[in-house]
């Protein structure tokens, strides 16, 4: 698993990486993901599989992890929405934030 340089959290969340190791106690959050091994944009996946060790092989990139699958359907939204007032098209998004997930 790797994360966006600037992941966007909920407010709820202050640090990533101790928010992650609580596991499987995590109810109703997901992350907003990127993945290489796929031909999806994004992904919006419960916080739990993500933890999965199937999920695990996929390499995804995290950038954000909000309480609630309406919230990461608007900042998957949101995310386009930025890309586009700067670019014509998609092209170059998906590579973008892979860029930027380490």
């Amino acid at each position: 698993m790797r994360y966006y340089d600037k992941i966007i959290l909920d407010s709820s969340i202050k640090d990533v990486k101790s928010f992650v190791k609580r596991g499987f106690s995590v109810i109703d959050y997901y992350a907003v993901c990127i993945c290489e091994k796929n031909s999806n944009l994004m992904e919006i996946i419960s916080i739990n599989n993500v933890l999965k060790d199937c999920y695990k092989t996929f390499d995804y990139g995290i950038i954000g992890i909000v309480k609630g699958k309406s919230a990461a359907e608007a900042l998957s939204a949101k995310l386009i929405e930025d890309w586009m007032k700067e670019h014509d098209s998609l092209d170059g998004f998906k590579e973008y934030y892979n860029g930027k997930c380490g």
